[in-house]
């Protein structure tokens, strides 16, 4: 026995509107679904993202301002006034494997400048790579000899 359902005209919109409703609320969701993966999963590595994950891991570092650029070469803090005839920066020791210099004139400056390095009053360079510090000198001979000895990868 079949038995059929004879509806009148308000359960006949009623069912309507639910129809309706159902059918809206399905096209959405599988619109929502898109199996378009192009945008959100690369199947190549853009270069944007790996200056993103170059930038986080410099971001460890407290100051990366100070960090070398990449690992071919140094980054140099020179605190207090030099004592060699040549400025550091016409050296061609050490401008042979530092590309960037800052000097800052006394101990107190570097200190406030940059306080989480704790620097003490016998550093004068503070060499940097891309992570952080690498080498620590008293003086202008030091800091050749170790960048003779450990020359940045080419």
């Amino acid at each position: 026995m079949l038995r059929i359902l004879h509806l009148n005209n308000k359960g006949r919109r009623q069912l309507k509107k639910l129809m309706i409703t159902m059918l809206t609320s399905f096209i959405l969701l599988a619109g929502c679904q898109s199996k378009d993966t192009k945008a959100s999963e690369p199947k190549q590595a853009h270069s944007q993202h790996k200056i993103a994950i170059v930038t986080q891991s410099a971001q460890a570092f407290p100051y990366p301002n100070l960090l070398a650029q990449d690992e071919r070469t140094y980054s140099l803090l020179v605190i207090g006034e030099n004592e060699e005839q040549i400025p550091i920066e016409k050296n061609q020791k050490v401008t042979a494997h530092v590309k960037n210099i800052l000097s800052l004139p006394t101990q107190e400056i570097a200190q406030k400048a940059y306080p989480e390095l704790e620097i003490s009053k016998s550093v004068a360079y503070i060499l940097f790579n891309q992570t952080g510090i690498v080498h620590l000198s008293k003086n202008l001979s030091e800091l050749i000899s170790f960048l003779q000895k450990n020359p940045p990868a080419n």
